[in-house]
């Protein structure tokens, strides 16, 4: 028998196979993921902005103020070895004068030197200072038979001989500025020099003294 096709009917046509709908989960994941994103790079953005304008601009925030309060240098000792031993006792007053803004201080780094030479350093903090306050702050610490260059030993030991060293002081800050404590800035570094320090050694008829203080207090500087 004779087979008839009918020509109504066309050859079937291959078709592509349909997207599995484990994959239209995953599209929208991602196309979730991207959006927020974005958003959260856009409200990063706003907030720097609004930080920048409200507190820079508007408020125009002063820097802190630190006064050195007393330096006092004790057990200061040399030898021809070029070894140095000394202990120092620093008393700041740090002080806020912005009566809207509260100032966080990360950290305050209380740097000892002779020329230009570190003899020691501390870091004190964290702390805060309410809008229009002072707080006092203080560092002790020193060094033990530290080895420093000829040249220093020497120069310590001739200025103590007289009855004065010209130590100095240097504090690296690294302040925060705050708003009804929602609105802050970032953290800003602000290095402050305190010289020329006159640290005075009072000795008697037949021994230098190893003690010096600082005479009177010292306002410190930005640099």
């Amino acid at each position: 028998m004779e087979k008839f096709t009918n020509p109504n009917l066309e050859p079937s046509q291959s078709q592509s196979p349909s997207p599995s709908p484990s994959a239209m989960p995953t599209t929208k994941r991602s196309f979730q993921l991207n959006f927020f994103s974005k958003a959260l790079i856009c409200f990063g953005i706003i907030f720097a902005i609004t930080d920048f304008v409200m507190l820079w601009i508007v408020i125009k925030p002063v820097l802190p103020s630190f006064q050195l309060n007393s330096v006092t240098v004790s057990s200061l000792s040399t030898t021809s070895d070029g070894d140095l031993t000394a202990t120092f006792d620093v008393a700041v007053n740090s002080r806020n004068p912005n009566a809207n803004l509260t100032l966080s201080c990360e950290s305050l780094e209380v740097t000892v030197w002779f020329g230009h030479r570190t003899i020691a350093s501390a870091s004190v903090g964290p702390f805060w200072l309410e809008g229009a306050s002072e707080s006092p702050v203080r560092a002790r610490f020193g060094v033990d038979r530290k080895m420093f260059p000829r040249g220093v030993v020497n120069g310590v030991a001739q200025q103590q001989a007289r009855g004065y060293v010209d130590f100095r002081v240097t504090l690296l800050a690294r302040v925060r500025f705050w708003w009804h404590g929602a609105v802050r800035t970032r953290v800003r570094p602000l290095t402050f020099e305190c010289y020329p320090l006159n640290i005075v050694f009072h000795s008697d008829d037949d021994n230098n003294s190893d003690t010096g203080r600082m005479e009177a207090p010292y306002e410190c500087y930005v640099i």
